[in-house]
């Protein structure tokens, strides 16, 4: 055999068996992490990709639940900032919605309201909580598995895997036993070891975000969430 043919051979054998060494290797890298989520010694970070269709598609069924959930409305209006829930109806991308800014434009009504009809739709079942309400008994503790009767409205949205809250910065500090913190905290806290899509909904500018719950909270936010920036006269 020619010089040059063994050192072709020799080159495509070291090339197998690395191939099928590394192989072998990340087989056994996937089996460890299964078995440690299993021990529940470890948090695999997976964003979920959601969508209810096509952009004309979505700007319909916006539309449709938004008048169904709030019967008040005698003509449904099309606001600017509308546009924006609608581009993250077509693709999350495995984020929420930070909706800030202005009152009296519906930011309650698409949190409280319109997302949790989305979210059904995907067998993704949730419920909104307001922000004063954060220290007060979760009222469906006990129809649901694994709470107890004293689980709080806090308490609830650091395990659910959609965090609503409406109205963020209204809410008092957590008194727990003396040492007073911000609840919302915890929430963040939970939703970025579990990389859970947040929603939000606040009166508060960025900079009154930024001021109140720090750069550290303030940057998962964004990480969590879609901004979305209500801008304009209340229609109440």
């Amino acid at each position: 055999m020619k010089s040059g043919t063994m050192t072709s051979l020799r080159k495509y054998r070291r090339t197998y068996f690395h191939t099928t060494k590394t192989k072998h290797h990340m087989n056994r890298i996937a089996s460890l992490i299964d078995r440690m989520v299993a021990d529940k010694r470890l948090v695999v970070r997976s964003p979920h990709d959601l969508s209810w269709g096509d952009r004309d598609y979505c700007e319909g069924l916006f539309c449709e639940i938004f008048r169904r959930v709030d019967t008040s409305i005698v003509r449904y209006r099309q606001l600017p900032e509308y546009a924006g829930i609608i581009d993250w109806m077509t693709s999350t991308e495995g984020r929420g919605l930070l909706l800030y800014g202005d009152c009296g434009r519906g930011k309650s009504v698409i949190l409280t309201g319109v997302v949790p009809v989305l979210l059904a739709m995907k067998e993704r079942m949730t419920v909104a909580i307001h922000a004063d309400e954060l220290s007060k008994p979760y009222d469906l503790a006990l129809r649901t598995a694994g709470y107890d009767a004293h689980t709080t409205n806090l308490d609830y949205l650091t395990r659910t895997a959609y965090p609503i809250i409406d109205e963020l910065g209204v809410e008092p500090l957590v008194n727990d036993y003396g040492e007073k913190y911000e609840g919302f905290n915890r929430v963040i806290n939970a939703a970025e070891r579990y990389l859970r899509p947040l929603f939000i909904s606040t009166n508060l500018t960025r900079e009154q975000l930024l001021r109140r719950y720090g750069e550290r909270t303030f940057d998962r936010l964004t990480r969590l969430c879609r901004p979305v920036k209500f801008e304009g006269e209340s229609l109440r």
